[in-house]
């Protein structure tokens, strides 16, 4: 059982500098932004990043029990590890389109601020 949070741990230590910084954003964003142009789109931004660490902590919990509790070998792995790589993979997908929405927010504040 050490083996298994040992491993948790470590995997989603990896997702902890994301999600803080992404927690971080949504507070500033919430709390201190003005209601401006670009706000919302800011905010929606930076909750779809979120989202998206969020969920891929979730997935290195569940494949590090699945690493942990797996009894026949890779072999039987293999085919969820492939899901927990296309998942990974969709998740980026997630996570620049949140930036994205978060830089046209933050191009809207400015263009707000320039009188344009």
């Amino acid at each position: 059982m050490d083996g298994f949070i040992t491993q948790l741990l470590t995997m989603l230590g990896y997702q902890l500098p994301e999600l803080l910084a992404c927690v971080a954003g949504v507070a500033m964003l919430a709390m201190w932004a003005p209601a401006a142009p670009g706000r919302r789109l800011a905010l929606a931004g930076t909750a779809l990043i979120l989202a998206a660490a969020v969920l891929r902590a979730a997935m290195s919990g569940w494949q590090a029990w699945l690493i942990h509790h797996a009894t026949d070998g890779y072999a039987a792995l293999s085919g969820m590890m492939s899901l927990i790589g296309a998942l990974g993979m969709l998740l980026g997908v997630v996570s620049a389109v949140g930036l994205v929405v978060l830089v046209w927010g933050a191009c809207r504040a400015m263009q707000a601020v320039r009188g344009g």
